[in-house]
């Protein structure tokens, strides 16, 4: 059993998977609180959860928690982040960051103040194999990177928040942060962004592609709908070679490199328990015990700027939510 006490912000579906993943690593989830007290109760009798809680508020306050996840949808991260931190509780807050900019540094701004931890539930940066393949990239043996593809592409019309305004719907938010970080975790941050969309009636991203581009030369393309299922892969190519991963690119699963001529040199298929969600919650306690401010593998600073990234690309392709 780890050592910080989780309070779930929402018992969702979402939570569910984070709840399933969180209890195969021994992760403490000592309370979750819901608008609604009988799905709280649910969910607490599901996984064992001791602490029950009708309504955020409450939950935030419970004085057996230090570390709330917020799982809301992402109109309101913003809201219930200020909420656990102003009860001074350290923050995993669920991808993306925020709706905008704005919101994410009123979120750093306070988590400063306050000194408390905060950590975008990116949670694909801490998997195993995200760990192997930026190995490969630091090693030098795919020499300077040129061009990274990467796609997250899927069928969601029974999904119906996606379709949403109300709810910061649109594939771009949602499904675009994967490649959206990912290009940037490889490259950094692009001297130029453009994207190009087809909006749904609702004026939501039904599907958006995006190129950036970087002082060196290099580029990345990167696409997302929720209205056909791509092929989730990505690939990473430099000079002297390059990568190939495997669908779906953020989870955990495999991976090849190839060198200048095509021979695979180096391949990965290690598979690991759960989904692997457990390892961002498993960051954010080493983090708080090390007495960290932010996050090496991602801070909320580096959140903040994907989220000005993110903002420019909506100002391109016209998206604007109600809460804006």
């Amino acid at each position: 059993m780890s050592g910080l006490r989780w309070g779930f912000l929402s018992a969702g579906g979402i939570a569910t998977a984070v709840a399933d993943d969180f209890r195969i690593a021994g992760i403490n989830i000592q309370a979750v609180g819901a608008r609604d007290l009988e799905k709280a109760n649910a969910f607490a009798d599901k996984f064992g959860i001791p602490n029950r809680h009708q309504g955020y508020e409450a939950l935030v306050n419970d004085p057996e928690v230090d570390v709330v996840y917020v799982s809301t949808p992402h109109p309101w991260h913003h809201q219930h982040t200020l909420l656990a931190l102003n009860a001074g509780k350290h923050v995993l807050l669920e991808k993306p960051f925020t709706i905008n900019a704005r919101e994410a540094q009123e979120i750093k701004e306070l988590a400063e103040s306050k000194k408390l931890f905060v950590l975008e539930a990116m949670w694909t940066r801490f998997l195993p194999s995200m760990d192997a393949i930026f190995d490969v990239i630091r090693s030098g043996v795919l020499g300077e990177i040129k061009l990274i593809t990467a796609d997250h592409s899927q069928y969601l019309p029974h999904v119906p928040r996606l379709w949403e305004p109300e709810l910061g719907g649109g594939a771009l938010l949602d499904l675009g942060i994967y490649p959206v970080s990912f290009a940037i975790r490889v490259l950094g941050f692009p001297e130029k962004a453009t994207a190009k969309a087809t909006l749904t009636s609702d004026k939501v991203d039904e599907t958006t592609s995006i190129i950036f581009e970087y002082e060196s030369g290099a580029q990345a393309s990167l696409t997302t709908t929720m209205a056909a299922a791509g092929p989730v892969t990505a690939t990473v190519v430099g000079t002297f070679g390059r990568i190939e991963i495997d669908k779906s690119f953020y989870n955990q699963t495999s991976f090849r490199v190839y060198n200048q001529g095509g021979e695979v040199i180096q391949s990965y298929n290690e598979k690991i328990s759960g989904i692997g969600r457990q390892y961002q919650g498993l960051h954010l306690e080493k983090c708080v015990a090390e007495g960290l401010a932010e996050s090496p593998v991602l801070s909320v600073s580096e959140s903040v700027r994907i989220m000005e990234v993110m903002d420019g690309l909506r100002a391109q392709i016209g998206v604007k939510y109600p809460t804006e």
